[in-house]
């Protein structure tokens, strides 16, 4: 009985974040469909400069910043060699400002940093699939523990650079924890174990859980399908006294 309790407990944490990450996916699907169809005409001219690929974005960019159903840190789009050859492949805004994010640092060269290598480009790129990249402390554009969410956008079956947004853990924080809170632990994790949010005042996000709690018996245990998250729910620690 008491195994089926923790069970109902991380399914009913999988379908939060699975609702959430359903409507960030959905909103990446919609802009993917603008920017190609816009993409292909600018492209018919030639690679496009810094400034087409910024004025490309910024409208959706912005908007999608300003909405309210779903809380947005950071959007934009990083554009690969085929689309921007030279110069700051990333055209992004952040904050509730909604300011852009400059950097000569951007591309490829000695000294740069080619964000084309990184995860939530890297993973769309050689599988044309969408991913969610963390939890980890981006440093080149928040500072803060962040989520990535990208999408492959293709022109004519070519990879063209992926549409991203960010989610900071601290939102997630703020939007699951007090509908997770019980008298259990819950805990939300990546594919591989590393901590998003958890109940658990002893574990913290990137923390990796190890393979015998996780798949403890008496435990709850939910994995999404679409989305790379799986929420356990465990028994609450003994308190000595």
């Amino acid at each position: 009985m008491e195994q089926r309790v923790f069970q109902q407990e991380a399914e009913r944490g999988l379908a939060l974040v699975e609702g959430f990450f359903d409507e960030v996916f959905a909103m990446l699907r919609d802009w993917a469909r603008e920017v190609e169809a816009d993409l292909a005409r600018q492209l018919a001219a030639g690679p496009l400069s810094d400034g087409q690929l910024v004025a490309l974005v910024e409208e959706r960019s912005k908007a999608i910043l300003g909405q309210t159903d779903v809380p947005i840190y950071g959007a934009g789009f990083c554009a690969a060699e085929t689309v921007l050859p030279q110069g700051n492949p990333l055209a992004w805004w952040q904050g509730p400002d909604k300011q852009p994010l400059a950097s000569s640092t951007f591309g490829v060269g000695p000294g740069a940093v080619d964000l084309r290598r990184l995860e939530w480009y890297r993973t769309p790129e050689m599988t044309g699939r969408a991913v969610v990249a963390g939890p980890f402390v981006d440093y080149l554009c928040s500072n803060q523990v962040t989520l990535t969410s990208a999408i492959p956008v293709s022109i004519d079956g070519a990879f063209a650079g992926v549409l991203c947004v960010d989610v900071l853990v601290s939102t997630l924080e703020d939007s699951f924890l007090p509908k997770l809170q019980s008298n259990n632990r819950v805990t939300v994790m990546n594919t591989n174990r590393r901590v998003v949010i958890s109940t658990d005042v002893a574990v913290f996000t990137g923390d990796r859980l190890a393979l015998d709690r996780v798949e403890h018996p008496s435990a709850g245990f939910a994995s999404a399908a679409e989305h790379p998250f799986t929420v356990l729910s465990e028994p609450a620690l003994a308190v000595a006294v």
